[in-house]
């Protein structure tokens, strides 16, 4: 197992994760905004909150690879030392 990918590959899933809900959020807060247009986004609230619910999971799930990563990491660690 490579250590330092899997890190990559955790950090850069939490990074997509928290911009997905980020932009959930900011579809959430522009729905159903008719009377300004600039801040509408046209998305319903439904879909919205199902895209926030599922970037949530998918951080959390990104959080759980670089959490095992670093007790990986940790025990090569104390085994080397």
């Amino acid at each position: 197992m490579n250590v330092s990918s899997a890190l990559q590959t955790g950090v850069l899933g939490i990074n997509r994760g928290l911009d997905g809900v980020q932009k959930a959020a900011s579809d959430i807060a522009g729905a159903g905004k008719p009377q300004a247009p600039e801040e509408a986004t046209g998305r319903d609230v439904n879909e919205a909150l199902a895209d926030l619910t599922v970037e949530k999971n998918a951080t959390a799930a990104s959080t759980k690879v670089v959490q095992s990563a670093d007790e990986v990491l940790g025990t090569l660690i104390d085994i080397r030392v």
